[in-house]
């Protein structure tokens, strides 16, 4: 399918008005580049990704360690040692070089799996590099659609059965019944279920295609070829419910969405069946526009989940991230690794639409974006390996303020216990602003932890305002400590102390942050990467003001209007104006939902998806992008 059939014929305000969407104003921002720079950046991905793989040209193979395992119980954590000999198999069968060689290790990989049923089933080794196994046989394999049988009919047979293994025993078809769960039941984890089921979809399309193994039966008594279409229904049924809920449950997490969209690649590259590839290419449109409008240079911001402490909040480079230089130049060229190679080698490229998102943030202007977000559990069902997902309402509006010199952001909630969440929603949840200037520049708020926190704040934001306050120890948040807050060192000068105020400057926009009661402390121990202040009452909310540089005289006049902003208590209710103009009230008590302007926040709007760029009814599986003169309307029906 060509990119431009994935554009319908007919208007958009005729199909508008067919399905009832509701039509907002247009959105007057002057895109930066021209069609012609835009075809022309979209034609030089191959270019792009030519110049990189020549880096990689007679690289030895360097087997990576085994290395010890991850848990009491668990078989040795081989995903590096996978990766390793897949980078090398990749690189000599696309060079045509040391092919002998490339065989004997793709063998080696599959034959450990295969003689190691534990390892073979561990959660964090074999399938993480299935998807570029999968694409080395289908480039190179008997019906290779680069060259057919430089992968030698041996080391083929070691993977079939290695495959085999694997998929007879953990595919089922009753799994595929998506009419009674919607694809909402969840295995592991977002990213473990997609990459679960997105292998055995293409280890089952493989063994159909083998006559040794076709009209076998998995352990469920079903062929599998007959795996393969039940689980090709149900990827298809998977992608229109992520359009229709927005999108996923690890919101904007830049690995963890790197490991759900590899397998999306793959169906959009090798699926038979046309409306899977279709449906394949619109999410990927979906999913890469909301990067896009939440993006400085790439670095996205807005509320995240599952983000690790320590690095993982701290910079702004990683997972996805380095694939933009090859779609869009944006950032900067790295050489390709791992599950790189499934990016690089897809016929997938970005619509223009979105790479003029990508590249002109003066003309996308300043704007709201807000989206609904699934993450409330079904009782009882809230925790690994077992997810399940409340279809009716998701709990989240996910809230951001863009402007082109900052992004702040945050996951809108109810003060909820922590069984009412599905720990996947409720882990790690990061929310800031991050700064133009450098891609490490950000500020944020977050609970001390030594393990995975979960549920730790809630949260509300208006514009370049945000409030952020601990949930409780006792029912609610799981291993939160001490409340604080980072300032990076990384694109943040002039850092001073004026009242109860910290003021920072970033290269476009000025920030100031504070406590809405009692004192704070600098972090003296921890400082890699930035400080923190640490909040000596560790329930009182903490703001954060940010505002453009261009809105103020200098850093003088915005030091002294924050510190003019009215604050004050009604008993447990933190009343508050900010910036802005918005009066904004936050019940420390849990209460009831925070309010603007006297109306509390609606976490259920009408539209999943709803800011000048992309709009969407809930529900409907159909998205409109908007830019400009530009528009692609994205039928998931």
């Amino acid at each position: 399918m060509s990119m431009l059939s994935r554009y319908l014929p007919m208007p958009l305000a005729v199909l508008l008005f067919a399905i009832g969407f509701t039509v907002l104003p247009a959105f007057n921002a002057t895109a930066a580049l021209s069609d012609e720079a835009l075809v022309a950046l979209r034609d030089g991905f191959e270019a792009r990704r030519d110049q990189q793989f020549a880096e990689l040209e007679g690289l030895p193979l360097q087997r990576a360690e085994k290395r010890p395992p991850l848990g009491e119980g668990r078989p040795l954590y081989t995903r590096h040692y996978s990766y390793s000999i897949t980078d090398f198999v990749m690189r000599a069968f696309w060079f045509d070089q040391d092919i002998e060689e490339a065989n004997e290790a793709f063998a080696e990989n599959f034959a450990y799996y295969r003689d190691d049923r534990a390892a073979r089933n561990d959660r964090d080794s074999f399938y993480w590099a299935a998807d570029v196994n999968t694409r080395i046989m289908e480039f190179w394999g008997k019906d290779g659609s680069i060259e057919a049988g430089r992968l030698t009919p041996e080391s083929e047979a070691v993977a079939l059965e290695a495959m085999w293994l694997f998929a007879s025993e953990h595919s089922r078809i009753a799994d595929t019944d998506y009419e009674s769960n919607m694809t909402w039941h969840v295995w592991e984890s977002e990213n473990h279920h997609i990459q679960i089921f997105s292998t055995i979809w293409h280890y089952s399309k493989l063994l159909s295609e083998s006559p040794e193994y076709r009209d076998r039966t998995y352990e469920d008594g079903h062929t599998p070829g007959e795996h393969y279409a039940a689980w090709t229904e149900y990827a298809k049924e998977y992608m229109r419910e992520r359009a229709r809920k927005g999108l996923f449950i690890e919101s904007a997490h830049e690995g963890y969405l790197f490991m759900t969209l590899k397998g999306i690649y793959n169906f959009y590259d090798f699926a038979e069946d046309p409306e899977l590839r279709r449906l394949s290419g619109l999410l990927m449109d979906l999913i890469w526009a909301t990067w896009a409008e939440e993006s400085i240079d790439g670095v996205r911001g807005g509320g995240k989940s599952r983000v690790y402490a320590g690095l993982g909040s701290q910079r702004g480079v990683q997972g996805i991230v380095p694939l933009l230089w090859y779609y869009a130049e944006v950032g900067d060229p790295s050489r390709p690794s791992a599950n790189q190679f499934t990016v690089l080698t897809s016929d997938y490229r970005l619509p223009l639409i979105v790479l003029d998102m990508f590249h002109d943030p003066e003309g996308r202007g300043d704007y709201e974006v807000r989206s609904r977000r699934m993450g409330l559990a079904e009782e009882g069902f809230h925790g690994n390996p077992d997810y399940r997902l409340r279809t009716d309402f998701g709990g989240i509006l996910r809230y951001s303020y863009v402007t082109p010199h900052f992004i702040m952001g945050t996951q809108i909630m109810e003060a909820r216990p922590f069984e009412d969440w599905t720990m996947i929603s409720s882990q790690n949840r990061w929310h800031g602003v991050i700064f133009s200037g450098h891609p490490n520049a950000r500020i944020y708020p977050q609970c001390q932890g030594d393990s995975p926190v979960f549920n730790a704040q809630w949260s509300l934001q208006h514009k370049g305002t945000l409030i952020a306050q601990k949930l409780p120890d006792d029912g609610y948040n799981r291993h939160a400590n001490a409340s604080r807050v980072f300032f990076s060192e990384a694109g943040l000068d002039n850092r001073m102390e004026e009242g109860d105020w910290v003021f920072a400057e970033a290269e476009g926009a000025y920030a100031a942050v504070r406590p809405s009661r009692g004192g704070y402390v600098w972090d003296t121990e921890e400082t890699h990467m930035g400080d923190w202040i640490v909040l000596e009452d560790e329930y009182a909310p903490v703001i954060i003001e940010v505002s453009l540089k261009e809105d103020h005289a200098d850093y003088a006049a915005f030091r002294d209007a924050v510190q003019a902003l009215p604050l004050s208590w009604e008993g447990a209710t933190l009343q508050y104006t900010g910036l802005e103009g918005a009066a904004l009230r936050f019940h420390t008590d849990y209460s009831a939902l925070p309010e603007v302007d006297g109306e509390a926040v609606d976490l259920a709007p009408e539209r999943v998806f709803d800011s000048p760029f992309i709009q969407s009814d809930w529900d409907s599986g159909v998205v409109i992008l908007r830019k400009g003169e530009r528009s692609l309307t994205l039928d998931f029906n």
